[in-house]
């Protein structure tokens, strides 16, 4: 009888614990769309001051805002911080706020929500090892320079896996600045005329092709890591399932 509450008290936390994720999740979804930035505001505000404190300053803003609020703060940071410091030094910036993010989203996802989802879909432990071992550098690392797969859902999707969080990080770090100096340099060149008109990216590929040559190098590179990941995933579980075949022969 005690065990039976037990089990049946661990569920209730389980599950209260994921509600609380998924209201998260949709609050986080619902400020993106009412929360407003003034620009101006904020490149004048960083513009007071010297280099290092308006980068800390912007870091911090932008953890801040982008956290928990998704959709608009952080594209209109980006491109704030592409104008006001440049593409480069931007990205060094935009990228050390990705990475307080990833940590945030990655333990989030991981506190409130795995427990819940393995037992609510009944993930067995050798289901577990096996999601571990999916769960490789070169698999995070084709996932996360995706331009097309955004940071927060992959940062909350490997919080669930039984990946630890020091190699998560090891996995994403340099990838994410690749992808994020590809845009900040875009942007940098664009500037905030793409508020106003979101075709001026198409005229600024136009009159830069080198900027069109170097994206699509960049995608190219993005191709050949996904089909590198894909490939070792598929030679690995060839692999482990011959050793499995053998071991039942051997037993046998």
């Amino acid at each position: 009888m005690n065990t039976c509450m037990a089990v049946e008290s661990r569920s209730g936390k389980k599950l209260i614990k994921f509600f609380l994720l998924i209201v998260i999740l949709v609050l986080c979804w619902y400020l993106g769309r009412i929360f407003k930035i003034d620009v101006g505001y904020y490149q004048e505000l960083l513009s007071r001051y010297p280099l290092a404190l308006s980068g800390l300053i912007f870091v911090l803003l932008y953890v801040l805002t982008t956290t928990f609020v998704w959709l608009g703060p952080k594209d209109v940071l980006r491109i704030s911080s592409a104008v006001l410091f440049g593409g480069a030094v931007s990205a060094v910036f935009v990228w050390a706020g990705e990475m307080f993010n990833a940590g945030i989203m990655f333990h989030l996802s991981r506190f409130l929500g795995r427990e819940y989802v393995q037992q609510k879909f009944r993930v067995k432990p050798q289901d577990l090892d096996r999601m571990k071992d999916d769960a490789t550098l070169l698999s995070v690392a084709a996932w996360r320079i995706n331009p097309l797969v955004p940071f927060r859902f992959i940062d909350l999707g490997y919080g669930l896996t039984q990946i630890s969080f020091r190699k998560y990080l090891i996995g994403i770090a340099a990838v994410s600045f690749v992808r994020i100096l590809w845009l900040q340099l875009i942007l940098a060149g664009i500037g905030t005329s793409l508020f106003q008109d979101p075709s001026s990216m198409i005229a600024y590929f136009a009159g830069h092709p080198h900027v069109l040559r170097y994206s699509g190098l960049y995608f190219l590179f993005v191709l050949i890591l996904t089909v590198i990941a894909f490939a070792a995933r598929f030679f690995r579980k060839r692999a482990d399932q011959s050793g499995e075949a053998m071991a039942e022969s051997f037993n046998s």
